[in-house]
């Protein structure tokens, strides 16, 4: 299966929305700055936003969680992270 997922910067000023089909590695891979867009948000925390059966799926999710009402929701969602 697939995860979407959502990074959002210690100082609360960057975020980013991807999917993988293995988050352990791709979390380790944005903590080892090897993600170009993410290297640069310093600590972070994430949360698993969407479980999806395939990667057809998981792009459709990815998409809305980037789109402006996905984004809203985020903020909705994740307004108390500390």
């Amino acid at each position: 299966f697939f995860v979407v997922y959502f990074l959002i910067s210690e100082d609360k000023k960057k975020t980013y929305v991807g999917f993988s089909d293995n988050l352990d590695r791709r979390i380790q891979e944005h903590l080892n700055k090897k993600v170009k867009t993410t290297k640069n948000f310093g600590n972070f925390s994430w949360q698993i936003l969407e479980k999806c059966n395939n990667i057809r799926i998981a792009r459709e999710a990815e998409k809305y969680w980037k789109s402006c009402t996905g984004r809203k929701k985020i903020k909705i969602i994740f307004e108390n992270i500390k």
